[in-house]
């Protein structure tokens, strides 16, 4: 692997930390497992890696695996959207996980989905390492925060090789063992920050830590008793099991290729800085830089997740209604008679927008099937099932979006 000579000793740190390790410890520390690249209407937004510390082609292999592991994003857009980036977590693990283990990791998925604050742009690395003995989140090598229970990391891991996947290709690509195509692997490795984003990013990221902390230290107002009446504590609520992989049952393939006339109805599974009080000290004149800094700080955090703090409750609930809306949505698939008689199949992968009411403001195909006929009737049953359950209390916002994926196959 050849690097300019030009990159800083801090980016070289990066990249070996972030890539195979140092030959002293290569026999312990994860190996490029397999590459992907995850794109959205068309257009690429990350290349993923899996790090295995045994290679293998097999996802329960991986998964039931008790060693160290890495899930990395390298992102190839110019920007990439942290509301989505965190939809896609928050929806991976409801739809891949079991009710019990989404109770159980409630408070690890509000710490996780809450750091994932930092805006990322071209070029920048996100880490995800299971250690022995925490899951450790990092950007371009700056540690956002850990995890203690490692088996949170599978929760995220599944997202990607679990029963449902982003896709089916995605998941086909980080599963090859280590024999990756030439192509990918030199681009997932050219893959990398620049020395002044590495910069910004530990700059920031030390400011809003430090901050976080004064606050913390910050005396609070002296006590005075006063008798409370008990509140019963609140009832988690109850998460039903994930959506399982949408399959069609039964029915013949024909021979025939004509084209789609008449669609005939089949039943579809759907797969479904506080800063501190200075006034006290005389302050000599700030340097001129100092406001310069300070708004590069800002901007490394995304406006667009502010509101959007996650407690495990509040997250529980919001997995449970993703669940709701993608159960609701099979009810109104029907599968193509045509597609059906010539035994077509695919996958397809949807984002849909509802209002407050749960009407469907605007739904799009994210990944399309090699069927026109099915990419249709995936997008006309979603203006069917409108309206959808309305945006519960808890749930902020004029508008909820939420992506999930369907899979057309016939099974005899």
């Amino acid at each position: 692997m050849k690097y300019s000579p030009r990159l800083s000793t801090a980016v070289t740190r990066l990249t070996l930390a972030l890539l195979m390790g140092i030959a002293a410890h290569a026999s312990a520390d994860p190996q490029l497992n397999g590459v992907s690249t995850h794109s959205e209407l068309g257009n690429e937004q990350f290349i993923a890696g899996l790090f295995t510390t045994t290679l293998s082609d097999s996802a329960n292999t991986i998964l039931s695996s008790q060693e160290n592991k890495r899930i990395q994003v390298r992102v190839l857009a110019s920007r990439l959207s942290t509301r989505r980036f965190r939809r896609m977590w928050i929806e991976g693990m409801a739809i891949n996980s079991s009710p019990a283990e989404l109770e159980k990791h409630a408070r690890d998925m509000a710490d996780f989905s809450n750091m994932l604050k930092v805006k990322m742009i071209k070029g920048d690395i996100f880490s995800v390492d299971r250690t022995d003995d925490a899951v450790r989140v990092s950007i371009n090598g700056v540690l956002l925060g850990e995890i203690e229970d490692v088996k949170f990391f599978d929760l995220l891991l599944r997202t990607w090789i679990g029963p449902v996947p982003l896709s089916s290709d995605f998941r086909q690509d980080l599963l090859t063992a280590g024999s990756i195509k030439p192509g990918p692997l030199v681009r997932f490795e050219e893959t990398i920050p620049s020395e002044e984003r590495i910069a910004a990013i530990e700059g920031a990221v030390e400011v809003k830590q430090q901050a976080e902390a004064a606050e913390e230290e910050e005396p609070s107002q002296p006590e005075v008793a006063v008798n409370k009446p008990k509140v019963k504590a609140p009832v988690a609520p109850t998460i039903p099991a994930p959506i399982a992989a949408p399959t069609i049952g039964g029915g013949t393939a024909s021979s025939s290729d004509d084209e789609d006339d008449v669609d005939k109805p089949a039943k579809v599974a759907l797969a479904a800085p506080k800063v501190g009080d200075n006034k006290a000290k005389p302050k000599p004149k700030p340097a001129a830089s100092a406001p310069k800094q300070a708004a590069l700080d800002t901007s490394i955090f995304d406006e667009e997740g502010e509101d959007e703090e996650f407690t495990a409750e509040s997250l529980l609930k919001e997995q449970l209604y993703y669940s709701q809306l993608a159960k609701y949505t099979h009810k109104y698939l029907e599968y193509p008679s045509r597609a059906w008689d010539r035994g077509r199949e695919g996958n397809i992968r949807l984002r849909v927008t509802i209002d407050r009411s749960g009407k469907v403001k605007n739904a799009e195909i994210l990944d399309e099937a090699k069927y026109k006929s099915l990419n249709k009737e995936a997008k006309s049953a979603v203006y069917r099932a409108s309206p959808y359950p309305a945006i519960p209390k808890e749930i902020k916002g004029e508008e909820y979006d939420f992506t999930f994926r369907i899979v057309f196959k016939i099974t005899g």
